[in-house]
């Protein structure tokens, strides 16, 4: 993760996070995107199940629910 995405530069300073959506894919309910609208735009993530599953554990040892 230390190469930035092609395309798409910005300076070290955090990119704060305006809100997300999930959106489920119609034919294969496993997968899906997850939408962020940032400060810079709009970020569209495919994302799965089991990377969803992840990014919930990330997120609730954010909060200290580990």
């Amino acid at each position: 993760m230390i190469k930035p995405i092609q395309g798409y530069v910005r300076a070290d300073v955090p990119l704060r996070i305006l809100e997300t959506a999930m959106h489920k894919s119609a034919s294969d309910p496993s997968t899906g995107f997850l939408e962020i609208s940032t400060e810079d735009g709009v970020l569209r993530l495919a994302i799965s199940i089991d990377a969803a599953k992840d990014m919930q554990i990330d997120l609730s040892q954010l909060f200290g629910e580990e």
